[in-house]
């Protein structure tokens, strides 16, 4: 009986840590995959919002030139001025040039490349006379580019030709410049896909020009929304991903890594883990051979119990264990312990599951979750959508690293604004909502132009002074939490499109702005 009993003991203790080993990895492992994927997400979209203002400011310069050239269309040597002024303006074309409505190129730049006299390789611009951004196609040199053209119409509407850019994807230009700038580390990377599915940018550059076949992350970013899925890749190898659309040329960004590489981090977190539990176990066998002799029923209801650690129900169960002598009640205790310290790990992994990693704030997940409970229990709940105005400046002219220290301060403010009953939450780039329990309008939108206030007249370190919209709206018991949401987004771009820095909230039956 005896050997049946320290058999049994140990076989029990052995199973604990396993099991507890098992469910630290699994709660480890689901968050690193979460992880991935939101980081890919965000990345993917500031990497997308990037780029389609470099086109859409390649487009405007294009437009411009437009203009100055349909008044000296027949002077030759002023249009290979403008093609030589807007090559050297910065480094956005490998080289420029303007045709006339048959597609002869009449100037271009650089003279070197000869091209005057030639006719354009794609008529598709000449045929659809508006401003467009191509697909990549093989220059007659063999180079892989893309065409940037607006067209040149004259004062009386008539057509004339077109002003253009090539961007050489396999050259150093403005594009390829803020691609490499945002190299990823860890085995994550981000190409670009046009929408014929050819590869416009890729680390590697052997894949520039390559046509990729059926792949669900590819098919994703070109449906030109924004997102992350867990997908084998057209080469096999399952991704953790990140996508987005580019909607100035129907372009796709994914941002991808693989999912080998977030096992690898997984397997070192586990190794941590398994130094750490086995002195322990070590330890617990020990003391159950010395206890062995004296340990009877109560040790197999608390090898029974110690089974299952991470159930919520686990304390009370080991707590009901009747012990009669030192040895069983020490056991007793130790279980307990490992119980606490293992459903509060559990507890810190779910919080860290529910927090925006940047700004530490509540992400989507933590704000459904409180919202559930909140509108069983709560007759009104303000919601203040907040956003910072012209970030997208910041992040072109600081650069993202600066971007996310703004995004950071921004969130710093708000939680020494904010009540410790309300819930602070990030949902998107510069994005973010306040929702204020059991609070007024009018309560939430001096709150709110509190907060306005407070982030206008703090100077942010590198950026300086920035701003601020928000829109108040307020939800009642019976109502539509997803309605008062839009509500509060309409507010929020009623602000912007009266001048931004202001505050304009709901009131009942009407809408009202706040003093800005």
């Amino acid at each position: 009986m005896r050997i049946v009993l320290l058999t049994f003991a140990m076989f029990s203790a052995v199973a604990t840590l396993a099991n507890t080993f098992w469910v630290m990895v699994n709660i480890q492992k689901q968050e690193l995959v979460e992880s991935a994927l939101d980081g890919n997400r965000a990345y993917a979209q500031r990497i997308a919002d990037a780029l389609d203002g470099v086109l859409s400011s390649d487009l405007d310069r294009l437009k411009y030139s437009s203009k100055v050239v349909s008044t000296t269309f027949s002077n030759r040597h002023l249009l290979a001025a403008e093609a030589q002024r807007l090559l050297e303006q910065d480094n956005s074309f490998n080289s420029v040039l303007v045709t006339d409505a048959a597609g002869t190129i009449v100037a271009s730049a650089p003279e070197k490349l000869q091209l005057n006299g030639k006719s354009l390789q794609s008529r598709e611009p000449l045929e659809r006379r508006r401003a467009m951004i191509s697909n990549a196609f093989q220059s007659i040199t063999g180079n892989w580019v893309v065409f940037v053209s607006h067209p040149v119409f004259d004062a009386d509407g008539q057509y004339l030709g077109l002003v253009g850019g090539t961007i050489r994807l396999e050259q150093q230009n403005r594009l390829q410049a803020l691609m490499d700038l945002n190299r990823r580390q860890n085995g994550a990377y981000v190409f670009v896909v046009d929408n014929q599915r050819r590869v416009l940018y890729h680390p590697d550059t052997q894949q520039i020009g390559r046509v990729l076949g059926p792949d669900r992350i590819v098919d994703a970013a070109l449906g030109q929304a924004s997102g992350s899925l867990r997908a084998v890749d057209g080469d096999g190898n399952e991704m953790l991903a990140g996508y987005a659309g580019i909607p100035s040329s129907d372009w796709g960004i994914i941002s991808q890594q693989p999912m080998v590489v977030v096992q690898e981090a997984l397997n070192v977190s586990a190794l941590k883990v398994a130094k750490g539990i086995v002195p322990l176990g070590v330890l617990g066998l020990l003391l159950i051979w010395w206890a062995g002799t004296r340990i009877s029923r109560p040790l197999s209801q608390l090898a029974d119990s110690a089974k299952r650690l991470d159930v919520p129900e686990s304390y009370e169960r080991i707590s009901a264990v009747p012990v009669s002598y030192e040895e069983s009640w020490q056991l007793r205790r130790a279980l307990l312990l490992s119980t606490t310290l293992l459903q509060e790990k559990i507890g810190k992994l779910n919080r860290q599951a529910q927090c925006d990693p940047l700004t530490g704030l509540a992400n989507r997940r933590a704000m459904q979750e409180t919202l559930t409970n909140w509108l069983a229990t709560k007759k009104t709940i303000a919601v203040i959508a907040l956003d910072i105005d012209h970030f997208k400046r910041v992040n072109d002219n600081f650069g993202h690293g600066v971007g996310d220290e703004t995004l950071r301060a921004v969130a710093g403010l708000m939680k020494q604004n904010s009540r410790p009953t309300d819930l602070l939450c990030r949902v998107g780039g510069e994005e973010f909502v306040l929702l204020l329990p059991e609070s007024s309008v009018a309560n939430a939108a001096d709150i709110a132009e509190r907060l306005r206030l407070l982030i206008a007249s703090t100077a942010l370190e590198t950026v300086g002074h920035i701003t601020v919209s928000l829109g108040v709206a307020l939800w009642q018991s019976g109502g539509s939490m997803d309605e008062v949401f839009q509500k509060a987004d309409q507010l929020l771009y009623r602000a912007k499109q009266q001048g931004r820095n202001q505050v304009v909230a709901e009131r009942p039956g009407t809408v009202v702005k706040a003093v800005s």
